[in-house]
């Protein structure tokens, strides 16, 4: 795996946004995200906030959660996902965090955007202040119980 396949630039994700099934993830808090985010971006902190031991019971629960709240904000298994947060060296990984929880749990389309928030905005790309309303998708449970 290279850092090409897993980073994607702000222009190359404005530019998937508008031709290929995206979900945006912004795992920055709740304040912060709606000060300005991506358009279209869902608002995921438990992504850096939820936290499980490494019992059989805690990694069924990490699953479990994790099915739930990212069917939530509309992952089946066909999108790409993109986390982001602040920048890559602000947001203490949370972004990549994201990354490795999808990877763990098998989700096949993942990528981390480079530079987060701040490369966005650098880029001259549109913010909104608008709450993105995912619609909800059946996370694929195989691959979160497997």
């Amino acid at each position: 795996m290279t850092t090409d396949s897993v980073l994607v630039s702000p222009e190359q994700l404005s530019a998937m946004m508008g031709t290929e099934p995206v979900v945006v993830i912004d795992t920055r808090d709740a304040d912060t995200y709606a000060a300005g985010h991506l358009p279209g971006a869902v608002n995921m902190r438990e992504i850096f906030t939820f936290l499980a031991t490494s019992t059989a019971e805690g990694l069924t629960a990490l699953k479990s959660t994790f099915a739930e709240h990212f069917g939530a904000v509309g992952l089946s298994g066909q999108e790409t996902a993109v986390f982001y947060e602040d920048a890559l060296n602000s947001g203490y990984g949370q972004s990549c965090r994201g990354y490795y929880l999808l990877t763990w749990l098998g989700y096949p389309n993942i990528k981390v955007l480079n530079g987060g928030f701040s490369a966005w905005k650098a880029a001259g790309l549109p913010v909104s202040t608008e709450a993105a309303v995912p619609v909800a998708a059946s996370f694929p449970a195989d691959l979160a119980m497997s």
